[in-house]
């Protein structure tokens, strides 16, 4: 009897020891590559175009680095800035297509300024180097269409105006298209 219980023991327990996967594996894997047009965000004003290119997966991590550029401003507002962000972020799939994606970088700009009402006054220049981050949610559709809601703060004196609050709080909406699947 002990000798059937012990048989009986080992069986159920190796049946569910064999029943487990060794790794879980995400149900959608993310594209390589991204294209998107933000709108605001991490450039400033009017929006960016960026390109994103995945480094590493792990499960459901990603890491990936982006950059792109953008330009804002005219002549009526008397400042023009143009803005190159360069950022790593690490999405976290959270449910097939969905993911919340976190980052930091830094955006290059150079802001311009005119000191007069007229837009032929002349133009000064300046360059700035503004660290940036970012932290959204990301919907990326087996189709390759990419949808970004982002919360995209930046630290600087933006034109070295002087002021006590130097953290500027900015949010981005994109739009884009993935390419670059690799197969499951």
């Amino acid at each position: 009897m002990k000798h059937q219980l012990f048989i009986f023991s080992f069986t159920i327990i190796t049946g569910f020891c064999l029943g487990q996967d060794k790794t879980s594996k995400p149900a959608f894997s993310y594209p390589g590559n991204s294209i998107f047009i933000e709108l605001a965000g991490n450039a400033v004003f009017y929006g960016s175009l960026n390109y994103e290119r995945k480094f590493l997966q792990k499960n459901f991590f990603y890491l990936t680095g982006r950059t792109g550029i953008g330009y804002g401003g005219g002549s009526l507002l008397a400042i023009n800035v143009l803005s190159v962000p360069i950022i790593v972020n690490g999405i976290f799939q959270i449910y097939h297509s969905v993911a919340l994606e976190v980052g930091i970088g830094v955006s290059f700009m150079q802001i311009g300024r005119t000191r007069g009402q007229s837009p032929y006054d002349k133009w000064t220049y300046e360059n700035d180097v503004v660290p940036t981050g970012i932290a959204g949610l990301r919907i990326q559709a087996k189709n390759g269409f990419l949808f970004r809601a982002d919360f995209t703060p930046y630290i600087t004196d933006l034109g070295k105006i002087k002021t006590a609050d130097r953290f500027y709080p900015s949010f981005g909406i994109s739009f884009g298209y993935s390419f670059g699947r690799k197969k499951n």
